[in-house]
């Protein structure tokens, strides 16, 4: 009797523990997925995306995105993309380097029967913004909209040294110079060597006023940015 009542004494006490043990461990319940915490609105368009970005999308001395999501486009011809699509949720986008008054826009803008004239209308990217309502609703896209527009900027895309003699449009952004400098090092001139140096203190400094873009240097640094790119 005694060794019957010892056999029940234990199956009670083993049922106690797992009893306990369930209370104290809510998180066991169900998979782990189902237990971890819904992404932003932003994180779930990410990973609804065709394609994942290599990296958070800031570029060194020029944009940093902070929380903001980049939305690359998966069908950019090009090597890499000038003009990056940020989500800060499903329906507020935003592009840098900014569009409005680009000039490879110039062809939506000039014929009213274009594919994208209602997105350039809508936005009003004809003209530069000139005031804080503007630039709102330019920053406030929704993405696919957003992604549209880079994807037909980037096959517009190509720079160039200005007809003055100095100047590159579009703006070169310091993370690509170096970049471009990094190219075919052997072959640069003593001069584009002194730009790639002053382009290499300016990232890592984010000084950007007062940079000018001038002679053989410049002219050389335009041919690597676009082979860069992979512009033909």
């Amino acid at each position: 009797m005694s060794k019957i009542r010892s056999i029940l004494l234990g199956a009670v006490a083993i049922t106690i523990a797992v009893v306990l043990q369930g209370c104290a461990s809510p998180q066991t319940i169900g998979s782990p997925a189902e237990n971890q915490p819904a992404p932003p609105p932003a994180g779930q368009l990410l990973e609804a995306h065709p394609c994942q970005p290599p990296g958070d999308g800031a570029r060194e001395g020029y944009h940093y995105p902070g929380d903001d999501i980049w939305l690359p486009d998966c069908d950019n011809l090009l090597v890499r993309e000038y003009w990056r699509v940020f989500v800060q949720d499903e329906k507020s986008a935003y592009i840098i380097p900014r569009p409005d008054a680009a000039p490879e826009l110039q062809a939506v803008c000039t014929d009213e029967s274009h594919a994208l004239r209602d997105l350039t209308d809508r936005y009003q990217l004809c003209s530069a913004a000139t005031d804080s309502s503007q630039i709102t609703k330019i920053n406030n896209m929704l993405p696919e909209d957003a992604l549209r527009l880079t994807h037909f900027l980037h096959t517009q895309l190509r720079f160039h040294f200005g007809d003055d003699g100095t100047g590159i449009t579009p703006f070169p952004i310091p993370t690509d110079i170096v970049d471009a400098c990094s190219l075919h090092p052997q072959t640069n001139s003593a001069e584009l060597d002194e730009l790639c140096e002053r382009e290499r203190s300016r990232r890592d400094s984010g000084q950007d006023i007062g940079y000018v873009y001038s002679g053989d240097a410049a002219k050389q640094l335009v041919e690597l940015l676009n082979e860069l790119y992979g512009i033909q």
